[in-house]
């Protein structure tokens, strides 16, 4: 499950995720595995709390986007995905995050495409879901 926090319609959150694969820490949403107990829209909010310290309890304010496939020559899992606004107020009362993150962005999504265009942002699955986010918030129609 992988979580897309927007705030005031106008920023992203990302974490900084440690991963021993890289010198650095690597932009990242916020996602993780759905435990036995759970549905996917708990999940989604265990994750947000967990890696963001953003505390929501209202499931109903998760939008599901269409969902991803990441390696189709391997798998078929989709991989489900849901996005929730929050208010600034909300990002700044944060708790403390979870040791596997570093810190937490927040970004304009001038700051998000920016980060995309230029590499340092780097994750095809996360790309998708803010560029599938920004295409929506932009209210884009395509000639068919």
């Amino acid at each position: 499950v992988i979580i897309l926090p927007i705030v005031d319609k106008s920023h992203m959150v990302f974490i900084k995720a440690i991963r021993p694969v890289f010198d650095e820490a690597v932009m990242e949403l916020p996602a993780g595995a759905v435990d036995s107990n759970e549905t996917t829209e708990m999940t989604a909010l265990r994750e947000l709390r967990e890696e963001t310290g953003i505390s929501i309890k209202d499931i109903n304010r998760l939008k599901q986007l269409p969902s991803l496939n990441t390696t189709p020559n391997r798998t078929n899992q989709m991989l489900t995905v849901y996005e929730v606004n929050i208010t600034m107020d909300e990002y700044n009362r944060r708790f403390q995050h979870d040791s596997e993150v570093s810190g937490i962005l927040l970004l304009s999504f001038e700051e998000v495409l920016k980060k995309i265009n230029l590499g340092e942002f780097f994750i095809a699955p996360f790309i998708a879901i803010c560029l599938t986010s920004l295409i929506n918030s932009k209210n884009l129609q395509f000639n068919e």
